[in-house]
């Protein structure tokens, strides 16, 4: 004991100076190798153990672990198997007895060493490794432990380093998998508990103005106005332990769904309730609970907040890239449609206190952005399975999707949402391609949507109608592409632009043509101010306002006229004789306003 004692103190006092900002390299070197030196002893583990339990300086705690890790992952062979039995017997232990007061990082730390042991000796030495680990997730006192030990475990046994041999890596998988439904009805448990608890007490709010119109809709998508009731219902105020076990249960199922079979894991029910706590992103009430109380308590608690939905969105996104189809599919998709037409809903909602773009502003960044990956993932995988199914209302979830991407607060943001239309478009071109019977139906249906969507386009990429937000944009700095930040907006605009026009390049004329002649005309009559002198030909424009306003129609000539280059592809080859007489419409136009010029 006395020998344990000293040696404890010399280590303190090692740890202290070896990091302390007047110790020099070599004297830290020295240092190191006296701790190397030690480690390598046999029995320096018991050392350890008692340092462990008897210290508080974290140094030093590090450094024990280390220690087993070592010990673990590259000498456990040679280790006498009663010091192995007693080394799974003490850790845990340990664990169990500090565990709330340990720094996170050490007890983090301590749940990898002894998961290191279960990825050695589980099943064959270590046979209720994984039993103590739904026990410690049973218990309420410890099932945020238990929750970490299970993320650990999934992180370190379903995806092993490479030191690990073939037959060992599929033996560990094999037996996770035999887990994973008892792993995910827990789970969905905790989750399922913690709202229902929570939601028992939270206050039901007057309903909106639009309340009832979203109520109905959902009532007929979900086939039941209870359901639709249910996801009327407030979102829950959570106390701060509630929000950390939620948390925790959560980024364990993202990492879960990294590696487990999908499609015969996940059942309708787990889907609703993660998607209980992605609203939890969507919830501007926390962070201006968190404003208006200012106090670092109450924004940490908005924060949390806002986590819970980023998290959710994650395990969510998990699912979605995976294409997963399990076995009650309609159901599933039934469920995915009506909760992303829910969301979306919420996000996009007008209100007194708030425009849409306000809204959004106020949202968590990181939630946006994996709200928009998800839409994303949502119109490429899912929608065609949604479109064949007559009761969803597809139109109306692109009307949503219209106006969550034209108020989207930042430029990255509105990209990415050009992204998912091109998506559709892609989408809706091949359908009619290899339907081209319904063709006209097809386009009936969407026809709207599309025009709609090529005007705001067109809109966003004009300085006419949107000169604030495009004097942000640089003209000047190449990226990795050679283009600048205005080069990519405008590409960006006319790829969507061009996807319409091949659908429906009539209407697309017809779309773009006043706004081209009403520039066409500003540029043709510029020769009445076109003044001769001695030296040659200039402007003779001073005013500033002037200036200003012709530097912004030529600039959107200019656009506008890469624009309708795009449209000529429409008009010849295979299409050239069903085209014709619309070709000869523009054509004539053409003559017209060169004419009048």
């Amino acid at each position: 004991q006395a020998s344990e004692e000293a040696s404890l103190r010399a280590l303190e006092s090692l740890m202290t100076e070896f990091f302390h900002n007047c110790t020099t390299n070599e004297r830290k070197r020295e240092i190191e190798e006296l701790l190397n030196n030690f480690a390598q002893q046999i029995g320096a583990w018991r050392f350890c153990l008692y340092f462990l339990s008897s210290t508080r300086n974290d140094y030093v705690m590090m450094y024990s672990l280390t220690v087993f890790e070592n010990l673990i992952n590259k000498m456990w062979l040679g280790v006498p198997s009663q010091d192995k039995m007693e080394i799974r017997s003490c850790l845990p232990k340990l664990l169990l007895a500090h565990h709330k007061t340990l720094p996170y990082f050490i007890r983090n730390k301590l749940c990898k060493v002894i998961v290191d042991i279960g990825r050695q000796d589980w099943p064959m030495f270590y046979h209720d490794f994984f039993t103590n680990i739904l026990q410690l997730i049973q218990s309420p006192v410890t099932t945020p432990l238990g929750l970490i030990m299970l993320k650990t475990t999934s992180e370190e046994l379903a995806c092993p380093r490479e030191d690990l041999s073939v037959a060992r890596k599929e033996e560990l998988r094999k037996l996770l998998l035999e887990q994973v439904q008892t792993v995910l009805g827990l789970l969905t448990g905790i989750l399922e508990s913690i709202w229902d608890k929570h939601s028992a007490t939270a206050a039901t709010p007057p309903p909106s103005p639009t309340s009832g119109e979203s109520g109905d809709l959902l009532s007929s998508l979900l086939q039941s106005p209870s359901a639709a009731k249910l996801l009327n219902q407030p979102i829950p105020i959570l106390d701060t332990d509630s929000e950390y076990i939620c948390s925790l249960a959560l980024e364990c199922l993202a990492h879960l769904f990294s590696w487990i079979p999908l499609s015969t894991s996940i059942t309708p029910s787990l889907l609703t309730t993660i998607f209980h706590f992605a609203r939890f992103g969507c919830d501007t009430r926390a962070r201006k609970m968190s404003s208006v109380n200012g106090s670092s308590q109450s924004a940490l608690l908005g924060q949390e907040r806002g986590r819970l939905g980023v998290l959710a969105m994650a395990c969510i996104n998990e699912l979605m890239s995976k294409n997963c189809v399990p076995m009650e599919f309609e159901e599933y998709l039934l469920r995915m449609f009506q909760q992303t037409f829910y969301l979306l809903q919420k996000i996009t909602r007008e209100n007194n206190a708030h425009t849409v773009k306000s809204r959004l502003e106020e949202l968590d960044e990181s939630y946006i952005e994996k709200f928009t990956d998800f839409l994303r993932l949502f119109v490429s995988v899912h929608l065609r399975r949604i479109e064949s199914y007559s009761q969803f209302p597809v139109v109306e979830f692109l009307a949503l999707l219209f106006k969550y991407t034209f108020h989207q607060p930042t430029h990255e943001g509105y990209f990415s949402c050009l992204d998912i239309w091109t998506l559709f478009l892609d989408y809706l071109t091949s359908k009619i391609k290899s339907r081209l019977a319904d063709k006209e139906a097809v386009l009936n249906r969407y026809e709207d949507a599309l025009v709609l969507l090529l005007t705001e386009v067109l809109n966003r990429i004009q300085f006419r109608y949107n000169q604030a937000q495009l004097e942000e944009l640089d003209d000047e700095t190449l990226d990795d592409d050679q283009q600048t930040e205005w080069q990519r907006y405008l590409r960006q605009s006319l790829e969507v632009v061009a996807k319409v026009m091949e659908l429906l390049p009539t209407h697309a004329f017809s779309t773009l043509f006043p706004v081209l002649q009403d520039n066409l005309e500003v540029y043709l009559g510029l020769q009445q101010f076109v003044v001769t002198s001695g030296t040659g030909h200039r402007l003779n424009i001073t005013a500033e306002n002037d200036c200003r306003r012709l530097h912004c129609s030529l600039r959107d000539l200019s656009s506008l006229l890469q624009a309708v280059g795009r449209l000529a592809e429409y008009f010849t080859g295979d299409v050239f004789a069903a085209r014709f007489n619309d070709a000869l419409t523009v054509v004539e136009r053409w003559v017209q306003c060169a004419c009048k010029g």
